[in-house]
């Protein structure tokens, strides 16, 4: 038995058969082919099915329950079969409707129902904030869900898979499924519970934790098919596992996930209570405080990289004494690295921010969110912990390690949504095979983007921008300001103390509170200072009389190293036709312009605010292109090279 056993574990052994790096022509030719998929004329065929569907909307509304009921039994079942095709899948789709209409009161619009049939197909669909994206995921993840396996549908953060299981449930109720979801606080016995529904709601970080969890409890990183044939052939382990396999994904802000969190590899590790080397790092920052920039060691802020010179690594040597530890010169420059990183590379409230049970938590650069379980390697985090003068937390025992890349690559059939795709098309082909289909707003976006303003310094930016909130704050409008880094929305807010204004702040630091703030940032005479992707996933509704005195303006305090971040704030103004204006102010100090056009920014009057973000943002681009590539490619090495 056991001889059959691993004959049929070789069979489903998918882990090993991936698709090799394509380089040269291939590549190439596989780049043509995406180029050629994002632009076939997809949308005229998908109009066209949608008045399909649309025709049937009356048949569909005169059905009685029972009725109804039999005919979703149908559909499910020739969706088991493999047979929901052309006019089936019509009519499946027009049941979906109508089953969200009765249970919600919500009638999916036409561009809804085409977002979800675009996903069905594999295509991310692009549509702007505000036009309903939770809805649309819905349809396409019960029309998947009726196929008979776990649809797992992904979002940004706990809270949003929360309110979406919680709200989408009743449809998925009148489609015959049942609906989970899975938060950081779920007890093991109800995440197994849970992974078994027919849909799930979870974060990336929570699935992918919980799929390497199985893998260490296996002793093997083992494919999605292996388990599912162990659960069938296996001990009684096999029952414990949370994941029971990937085999349909919906990922929202799916720019979000596949992009810009893919250049951090997911880590499971243990750590023991304490540090035994906590001495050496508080020695090592000591001899760190030793050493100047310039002669002793070489500070490229850009890739926060720091370089010891000859001098710097013989001053080290004289400084560290011939006993001990320090005797070892690659540790002993390791850990010296670290700790010039930690004071020179990363700065407190921008790129990590220190709780008030004295923890140091990262702050996401491009989601401006607290990553509260995870911490930076090779003893960085430490280093960090020194120079801020609170617990030094122990070094962690890595167990296993995936990169959100290669977790997705694993599903066989992936879809997603998000409001800015469109300028990683090319990336999101190379890496996951999958077109961008942008989806047209159902009411015309009538949104005024407002020349940019910049300024030479910081400080400028700051006044100017407030000034400006001032004065859209006495005619009576609601304005939401979009900052990069904690440290940014606690200048605005000094200043706009000091200006007597009320306002509310959400950064980092104020979590919890985030859909609640944003939710109310429509409001007549309301001032909301956030960073760039708080609350993102939660509408904002304009109060009473805001629409006819102009609308939500938006106040960007500093362009993002990617155009697609900057897109999604400006998308918070003028959502399902209503009125509202954008506009960014900029300095020649920020970031963007120090770390990818130093020399440029200084010339920025003749080049041009426009001209000179677009420069420095596409060179930030490719910098993080090639280290998420590098991610990726650390990965299939340790796949292919060590024996498990």
């Amino acid at each position: 038995m056991a001889e059959v056993a691993n004959e049929l574990w070789s069979i489903f052994d998918s882990r090993r058969v991936k698709a090799p790096e394509l380089k040269g022509l291939d590549a190439a030719v596989n780049s043509m082919v995406g180029v050629a998929k994002n632009r076939r004329p997809v949308l005229s065929r998908l109009k066209a099915q949608v008045e399909r569907i649309e025709a049937m909307e009356s048949e569909m509304q005169n059905l009685g329950s029972t009725r109804f009921q039999e005919e979703v039994a149908a559909s499910r079942d020739l969706a088991r079969l493999g047979r929901l095709k052309d006019g089936a899948l019509d009519r499946a789709m027009a049941l979906i409707r109508e089953g969200a209409k009765r249970a919600s009161g919500l009638r999916p619009y036409k561009v809804q129902v085409m977002g979800a049939l675009a996903m069905c197909e594999g295509a991310i669909a692009e549509m702007a904030t505000g036009e309903g994206k939770t809805l649309t995921a819905s349809l396409a993840a019960t029309l998947w869900a009726w196929a008979g396996r776990p649809v797992h549908v992904i979002t940004v953060n706990d809270y949003l898979v929360g309110r979406d299981a919680e709200e989408m449930s009743p449809i998925y109720k009148m489609c015959g499924l049942r609906v989970g979801h899975v938060v950081h606080d779920t007890t093991p016995q109800d995440r197994i519970d849970h992974y078994r529904r027919d849909v799930v709601y979870v974060t990336s970080k929570e699935l992918v934790a919980d799929f390497l969890r199985d893998q260490i409890m296996l002793g093997n990183l083992r494919s999605s098919t292996q388990t599912q044939v162990g659960m069938l052939i296996g001990g009684a382990q096999n029952g414990r596992l949370q994941v029971p396999g990937l085999f349909r994904v919906l990922v929202d802000e799916a720019d979000s996930l596949l992009i810009d969190e893919a250049v951090t590899p997911l880590i499971i590790s243990n750590s023991p209570d304490e540090n035994p080397n906590a001495d050496l790092y508080r020695a090592a920052d000591e001899l760190a405080l030793k050493l100047e920039v310039g002669r002793d060691f070489a500070l490229d802020k850009e890739v926060k990289q720091i370089d010891l010179t000859a001098r710097g690594q013989r001053r080290l040597e004289e400084l560290s004494g011939d006993h001990g530890f320090w005797k070892g010169k690659r540790r002993r420059e390791e850990l010296v690295t670290q700790a010039l990183s930690a004071r020179y590379c990363f700065n407190r409230d921008e790129q990590y921010l220190v709780t008030a049970d004295e923890k140091v938590q990262i702050i996401d650069e491009f989601t401006g969110r607290v990553m509260a379980d995870r911490s930076w390697r090779h003893g960085l985090h430490q280093a960090i912990e020194v120079k801020e003068g609170v617990p030094i937390t122990a070094d962690k025992e890595n167990l296993a390690r995936q990169s959100f890349q290669r977790f997705f690559r694993q599903y066989p059939i992936m879809g997603g949504m998000t409001g800015t795709a469109w300028e990683s098309r090319g990336e999101l082909w190379n890496i996951y095979q999958r077109p961008i289909v942008r989806i047209p707003t159902n009411k015309p976006c009538i949104r005024e983007q407002l020349p940019i303003k910049m300024f030479a310094t910081t400080a400028e930016k700051f006044d100017a921008a407030v000034q400006r909130v001032i004065e859209l704050n006495d005619k009576g409008l609601p304005v939401l300001v979009g900052t990069k880094t904690v440290w940014a929305s606690e200048e605005v807010s000094k200043r706009l103390a000091a200006a007597g204004r009320a306002h509310r702040v959400l950064n980092a630091a104020q979590n919890e509170q985030e859909a609640n703030i944003v939710s109310e940032a429509g409001q007549p005479a309301r001032i909301t200072v956030a960073t760039n992707m708080a609350g993102r996933g939660t509408d904002i509704k304009l109060g009473r009389g805001v629409a006819e005195l102009g609308g939500l303006h938006v106040i960007s305090c500093e362009p993002n190293n990617s155009f697609r971040v900057d897109r999604q704030l400006y998308g918070r103004a003028a959502r399902q036709g209503d009125p509202g204006c954008a506009q960014l102010y900029c300095s020649a100090e920020d970031e963007l312009f120090v770390r990818h056009a130093p020399k440029l920014r200084r010339a920025w009057r003749a080049i041009g605010p426009g001209r000179l973000i677009k420069m420095a943002q596409a060179r930030a681009e490719r910098l993080a292109r090639f280290n998420r590539k590098q991610v990726l490619k650390a990965d299939d090495w340790m796949d292919q090279s060590l024996p498990f």
